[in-house]
């Protein structure tokens, strides 16, 4: 599972060289203080940060968590991110020599981590910079300019180490910043126990849809396409589970008579959205762009087939006709075929999600990552500590 990509030495330049020592996985570090989103909230990040909080992590390793983020109004926002500042302030001088993780997406969420990275650097703690978000190269390139580019460059050159989600995506950090040192490690899912699959036999069959609706994730795509053969199949229903452009996806539907076979809850709590997985039919992700999306990881891992599209990392997870099939983005007559053509074939979907499991378990389950990511913080001298709980109340962990 572990993929280097290392910077060449000849790219070095004098303006990287000086921050050498800060850099140098042999600095010593005895905790950690990762930042990132809440992981109450909603988003790939908070299940990504979540899967590590349930997985133990915090339980092996001295570590903190501090959220710089919370969903609410702008005066929530803004008053979350000042507070998380003042406390990596304070966790800077109080853990014993921590490495600094920061998880981070694109846009708002770099901006507020960029700040993070800065006090790391002025503390003299290395940081490692965990880069989420299917739009970071839009981010970048078409919406940042010089000056901001040029920043992000400097936030990513200072990194000890910058995480990308899959060898694709690391490719692409690496056209951010030549000089950076970028290491793959894939985003994962705690298997669930599939023994109580109900699938089809207990329940109209299902497309589900996991995430945040609207053009970029190809909801309007996947529900155009239901339209076109919403009469072959008339149990067929689409759940859209997420937030987003919710009122536009029902009213799309309704243009196209199939509003009573388009639902949208909002987003599912996790014991909806396990319910909703053991007993859907097709997981479809029509989306333009991606990282590593947990929720086709999630899918995956329940043994549902898959529909997806060849962006970002999903060609490492999903290969077309062996466990799920790809379709191209915008391609609303082939996403058609393939819904078409699964659900005519049972045997077909049963193979599919079987593969599909078997794909998780070999290369993104949950306890494989949290090994991964452990090998990489006793690159920085952390040590597990066997038997122990981690410090402090929830309030400490997740502040």
């Amino acid at each position: 599972m572990a993929t280097y990509i290392t910077k060449l030495e000849s790219n070095v330049t004098s303006d990287d060289r000086h921050n050498t020592s800060a850099r140098d996985p042999a600095a010593a570090c005895r905790s950690v203080l990762m930042v990132g989103t809440d992981p109450d909230g909603m988003g790939g990040v908070r299940a990504v940060v979540r899967g590590y909080l349930d997985g133990g992590l915090f339980e092996r390793y001295r570590c903190v968590y501090v959220a710089t983020h919370r969903a609410g109004t702008a005066w929530v926002k803004s008053t979350t991110a000042l507070k998380a500042w003042l406390k990596v302030a304070v966790y800077l001088r109080k853990l014993d020599a921590p490495l600094v993780h920061v998880q981070t997406a694109s846009r708002a969420s770099f901006w507020r981590k960029s700040v993070v990275c800065l006090m790391a650097r002025w503390a003299g703690r290395p940081y490692l910079l965990h880069v989420h978000g299917g739009e970071f190269m839009q981010f970048y390139e078409e919406e940042s300019g010089p000056l901001a580019q040029r920043f992000i460059r400097s936030i990513f050159a200072h990194a000890a180490l910058v995480i990308a989600l899959s060898d694709e995506w690391g490719k692409r950090l690496l056209r951010v910043c030549p000089t950076a040192t970028v290491e793959v490690l894939h985003n994962a899912v705690a298997l669930p126990d599939t023994a109580g699959l109900r699938r089809m036999e207990e329940r109209e069959p299902t497309l589900l849809f996991l995430g945040n609706l609207g053009r970029g994730k190809g909801t309007y795509d996947l529900v155009r396409a239901f339209a076109l053969i919403a009469t072959r199949f008339p149990r067929l229903k689409l759940v859209c589970g997420g937030v987003g452009c919710v009122e536009e996806v029902r009213q799309l539907a309704t243009q196209l008579d199939v509003r009573d076979r388009v639902l949208c809850p909002g987003w599912l709590n996790p014991e909806r959205k396990s319910a909703e997985l053991a007993s859907g039919t097709i997981f479809v992700l029509p989306s333009y762009a991606e990282g590593m999306p947990m929720a086709l990881l999630e899918a995956m891992s329940w043994c549902l087939p898959v529909i997806a599209t060849p962006v970002g990392g999903i060609p490492q997870v999903v290969r077309n006709d062996v466990n799920g099939l790809l379709v191209s983005p915008g391609d609303i007559d082939g996403l058609a075929a393939a819904i078409t053509r699964l659900m005519r074939d049972p045997a077909l979907r049963e193979r599919f999600g079987a593969a599909a499991r078997a794909t998780i378990e070999a290369g993104f389950s949950l306890e494989e990552a949290l090994e991964h990511l452990s090998t990489i913080y006793r690159r920085f001298g952390i040590e597990a500590r066997a038997g122990a709980r981690a410090a402090g109340r929830a309030d400490g962990e997740i502040a």
